[in-house]
């Protein structure tokens, strides 16, 4: 698929730059002819007001002018010729000479026994007949001629270049295309894999449910529990992945207001601390006070929720998790920090990839669905923030936010 699209890429590119080439070279060529005829009409006019004249040092000033005229009568009659060059055969001149003047042209081109003039008729001044003066192109001629090969050759390598480059340039275009192929495919894969484990509990449960019909629902609790459990995980999952699927679409916008960052934490931490309670879990808040901020606030409380529940999640009982707000300056500092299980050094790049998972004990709780961080990290690069994140085994992990103000 990249390798046709590649391909199409290039060749459009080339037939573009073929046709701009194309009409570049038309245009030069034609306005260097244009250029030519109208030089040539000038020395014919010129000639032709010499001649008439009749100075000698006026006609002396073509010497280096291949030209001849001639005079006739009415009937194109030649009666009398004058050829600057003694090699020119007037008698070969005679038919051409009554073609002008039988024809309808004061002025043109044509070609004669392999040259090229330019001719230019005017009547007599004094009687009836007309004179028509014949000037030589054939350097002209020339000079069109090799500057159309010339450009023509330019041209030819320009669509080389064009065609090289082209190939470049399709292939660098293709970069981020394929980042975002690759990327779909897995996340593909990655959500499959994740919303198969909780329809395959659910569906086990189910058969034991249903392999026991005289049996109570009480008798059956365990496993519609285990439904249940499944099915809210499911939502949660089936809800990041909506919201994650809006954000690559650049359909999910952010909803900006004025408003209490200090507040609007409280109201998270508040039903969060129950839960740290029952996990024997200490959660410590150190809340700067009338910090006003201009954001999303949906979106700034989503990201304290991931961060807080993150911290909860990998901590065990006895342990202690911190929330920080301060401001620096120009900036807002939200730090969570815990006493959990940490990670190895190898994670810290990666964890805020989608369905990321560490193989230890910061994977073993089925209520993740491996999305809450990457939502984190574009709700920091949303606000454009930043996030870091510092950790070791066993000594916790703490996430750096920095906000502008």
């Amino acid at each position: 698929m990249f390798r046709n699209l590649r391909l199409k890429l290039t060749l459009i590119n080339i037939l573009i730059m073929g046709i701009l080439l194309l009409l570049f070279i038309l245009g030069t060529y034609f306005l260097m002819e244009r250029q030519i005829i109208k030089q040539s009409e000038g020395v014919l006019r010129n000639l032709v007001a010499a001649i008439e004249s009749g100075s000698a040092d006026r006609l002396a000033e073509f010497d280096r002018t291949e030209y001849f005229y001639v005079t006739t009568n009415q009937s194109g009659i030649i009666l009398k010729t004058y050829f600057a060059r003694s090699d020119l055969d007037q008698r070969k001149y005679s038919e051409i000479v009554q073609k002008i003047v039988s024809g309808k042209r004061d002025k043109g081109d044509f070609d004669w026994h392999d040259h090229s003039y330019s001719f230019l008729r005017v009547p007599l001044q004094k009687g009836s007949g007309f004179l028509v003066v014949f000037v030589s192109i054939e350097r002209d001629m020339e000079i069109l001629g090799f500057l159309l090969a010339a450009l023509a050759i330019a041209g030819l390598v320009c669509l080389a270049l064009a065609f090289y480059s082209s190939l470049f340039l399709a292939d660098k275009a293709l970069v981020p295309i394929k980042k975002s192929w690759q990327r779909q495919r897995d996340f593909v894969a990655d959500a499959s894999h994740e919303l198969r484990t909780p329809l395959a509990v659910m569906q086990t449960n189910l058969e034991l449910v249903l392999g026991n019909p005289k049996e109570t629902v009480e008798e059956q609790a365990v496993w519609l529990e285990n439904i249940g459990t499944e099915v809210t995980h499911m939502a949660k999952l089936v809800d990041d992945l909506l919201f994650l699927a809006r954000v690559d679409s650049e359909q999910q916008l952010l909803e900006l207001s004025r408003f209490s960052l200090d507040r609007a934490i409280g109201e998270v931490i508040r039903p969060l601390l129950p839960l740290a309670a029952a996990k024997g879990i200490q959660l410590k808040q150190e809340i700067e006070a009338d910090v006003d901020f201009s954001g999303d606030e949906k979106r700034i409380k989503q990201l304290v929720v991931i961060l807080i529940d993150n911290a909860l999640k990998h901590t065990p009982a006895g342990g202690e998790v911190t929330l920080a707000l301060r401001t620096r300056g120009t900036c807002l500092e939200l730090l969570v920090k815990d006493t959990g299980v940490g990670m190895a050094s190898e994670h810290l790049s990666k964890i805020f990839e989608r369905f990321y998972r560490i193989d230890n004990a910061r994977s073993n709780n089925l209520e993740g669905t491996g999305l809450g961080l990457s939502i984190a990290d574009w709700i920091v690069k949303s606000h454009h923030g930043s996030i870091q994140v510092k950790s070791s085994p066993g000594k916790g992990t703490s996430f750096l936010v920095t906000l502008p103000l």
